[in-house]
């Protein structure tokens, strides 16, 4: 009786060995994902690493097994860190790298990443020149955060299409922001053969703007653009209401900045990104982060949006037995901001600016900020 179990107790042990280590590397190599994170650790940018960190953490722990390890390293925004961080990766085998706020760690670390088959998404890294470099040496880039010229073509869309016909003056304050997101509006109207009747600029930080104020009024402008700070802004807006001019004020991302002094009245537009609160896309991700009581500031969200695009793409590379880099572009994921794809340079096919509106303390959607008006009983310089 004995010589007649112990083969089925083999058996049984056998099984169970196969059955473990079958279960096992399904979750640690198949489908399931190792990740490497490179973000500010030190300095002031320190927040904004932690804000990464936090947004892949509350991902992991909403994933089950799904995310198993994630290996930080610190973007010290020098070549030699990012290489150095990228050797780091390359050794322990991650899948993907996420973070890149800085782009000479970026620049650095992509050829090491790429020669080992290891993608990278940026969130932070905003230059045309990287995705273009990307693209010619064939390195694995993706970038979730708006190229540097999306928020001039968003600006130009909104004034050819809701002001079109309207008196406009483009009005900036001299810094290299200002001077160059202005030009690139201006040149892109032209194309379309829309001309401001006002081109001016104003000294920025200064505790009165009467002198821009004067020639508005002369210019006979009633929408008015404005590149420059959200103090500067504001300041223009004020001072403007005081001389009782009409005036609609349009911005770019630099006002989605900490209030300051004068607060910024409400009805002043601006294309910047949207908060994730209003984005119905983000409607479970804000809930998870609320009942963690982690802030969703910042990089928070972009964060947990880039491991949904890799835990997707692992998956899917897992059917087919690919390189996960392979299923990257030219699909379409659906992640907390709102579904993405990827280009051939690694780009967003989105634009991921929208025209927002100051209303009681935050940037809402036009649409939205109607809404609370009507609620409320207030009303809008709109």
């Amino acid at each position: 009786m004995r010589l007649a179990r112990l083969p089925l107790f083999a058996a049984l042990v056998l099984a169970g060995f196969q059955f473990c280590s079958t279960h096992v590397s399904a979750q640690e190599t198949d489908e399931s994902l190792r990740l490497g994170v490179l973000v500010p650790t030190e300095g002031n940018f320190a927040i904004l690493g932690q804000q990464i960190i936090n947004g892949i953490n509350v991902l992991k722990d909403n994933s089950g097994l799904a995310i198993t390890e994630i290996l930080e390293e610190p973007d010290t925004c020098d070549a030699e860190g990012g290489q150095d961080a990228a050797s780091a990766f390359v050794e322990a085998g991650v899948d993907a790298v996420i973070g890149f706020l800085c782009m000479e760690s970026l620049a650095a670390a992509l050829p090491v990443l790429s020669a080992s088959d290891i993608p990278s998404i940026s969130l932070g890294v905003r230059s045309a020149i990287i995705a273009e470099d990307a693209n010619r040496n064939d390195w694995k880039f993706f970038r979730l955060a708006p190229r540097d010229d999306d928020e001039a073509k968003m600006i130009t869309r909104v004034i050819s299409t809701d002001w079109l016909g309207k008196p406009l003056a483009l009005v900036e304050d001299g810094t290299i922001y200002g001077r160059e997101l202005t030009e690139s509006v201006r040149i892109l109207l032209e194309e379309m053969g829309i001309s401001p009747i006002f081109v001016d600029n104003f000294r920025p930080s200064q505790d009165r703007q009467f002198g821009l104020v004067r020639r508005l009024e002369r210019s006979g402008a009633t929408h008015v653009f404005v590149g420059g700070d959200r103090q500067d802004a504001a300041t223009i807006a004020r001072d403007s209401a005081e001389a009782d001019l009409d005036l609609l004020f349009l911005g770019g991302d630099a006002l989605n900045a900490a209030e300051g002094d004068p607060p910024l009245a409400n009805g002043f537009l601006a294309v910047t990104l949207p908060e994730p609160r209003f984005l119905p896309s983000a409607t479970r991700a804000v809930k998870q982060f609320d009942d963690a009581g982690i802030s969703i500031s910042g990089y928070s969200i972009p964060s947990y949006a880039a491991g949904q695009i890799l835990l997707a793409a692992k998956r899917a590379a897992s059917v087919a037995r690919a390189p996960l880099a392979e299923y990257m572009a030219g699909r379409e994921f659906f992640t907390a901001l709102g579904p993405i794809e990827f280009d051939d340079f690694g780009e967003r096919k989105d634009n991921p600016f929208e025209l927002m509106v100051w209303y009681d303390g935050t940037f809402v959607p036009t649409n939205l900020a109607d809404e609370l008006q009507t609620e409320g009983g207030g009303e809008t310089t709109q």
